[in-house]
């Protein structure tokens, strides 16, 4: 049985049916279509009781992904001092697929290229502090995850995508240069902590992070790495700094910045998939 979602599928019917049952929104004054939505189908709708974010997994390996964000997601509500976000699953004939209501804010990925020096120092300062947070929550596995049908380490998740998206030739990289497992820095990860998945106020303060569909276990790098290899360079001393004064001790830069080739690796090989089935341009 299809699992996922099509693209010409009727999403106003599923999404008033579980606006209305779920919420107590009742009236969608307008629903659109995001087109950045590559992982899912993606619908932004405006209700007369806020807006929500709909995602409709496009394949498989996304459909168990969406199940695996939900569950993280709702582990880490309120274990660290930041806004995550409130994630919701719900079905339509047994395919599942989340919806949240909007976040005030904006993506730290739409400001990053405007911001001075301070706000730099004290966005770094937040993102190492909710990274930290993050990677020190103490947790049982079977606390977290019901689900065991995909990678719950951030190493075999990447394995499991990249095999079901990228060509061989793409992939050759990570069969050699995959991600380290160390036991002693063994902790939850966010897994994509990339700009667009840190949400600013209007005074450029972290309001929430979002989108935790890599979240699982891994080590404080995947995190660091990720994030300082999508931020201008001037975000990385002040990241480092910040991340290494909270945890009293030094970060491997030769490690960070391995971890941030492979990250890059990583995104590089996915716009090569995404574009042999016309979602990159």
């Amino acid at each position: 049985m299809q699992n996922y979602f099509l693209i010409n599928e009727d999403f106003n019917k599923i999404i008033k049916s579980t606006l209305r049952t779920k919420t107590s929104s009742n009236v969608i004054n307008k629903l659109s279509p995001i087109s950045t939505g590559w992982t899912n189908i993606v619908y932004k709708v405006e209700t007369d009781n806020g807006n929500y974010y709909f995602r409709f997994p496009r394949d498989i390996f996304w459909e168990k992904t969406i199940v695996k964000d939900f569950q993280f997601a709702q582990y880490i509500k309120g274990k660290t001092s930041f806004t995550t976000v409130d994630l919701q699953l719900d079905y339509d004939n047994n395919r599942p697929f989340s919806f949240h209501k909007e976040i005030p804010g904006t993506p730290l990925a739409e400001k990053m290229n405007n911001l001075t020096t301070t706000e730099i120092l004290k966005i770094s300062k937040q993102i190492a502090q909710f990274m930290f947070e993050l990677h020190n929550i103490n947790f049982e596995n079977d606390n977290i995850f019901t689900i065991d049908n995909i990678g719950l380490n951030l190493n075999d998740f990447i394995t499991e995508l990249l095999d079901e998206h990228v060509s061989n030739v793409d992939k050759v990289f990570w069969k050699s240069n995959n991600f380290t497992m160390s036991p002693n820095d063994y902790c939850l990860v966010h897994g994509d902590l990339n700009s667009s998945n840190i949400i600013l106020d209007d005074n450029n303060n972290i309001s929430a992070i979002i989108d935790f569909g890599f979240g699982g276990y891994g080590n404080k790098y995947f995190d660091i790495s990720r994030i300082i290899g999508r931020c201008p360079d001037s975000f990385k001393n002040n990241i480092v700094k910040s991340y290494e004064d909270l945890q009293n001790s030094k970060i491997n830069i030769n490690k960070l910045d391995k971890n941030i080739n492979i990250w890059s690796n990583i995104d590089q090989s996915y716009i090569n998939y995404m574009r042999t089935i016309g979602i990159y341009e």
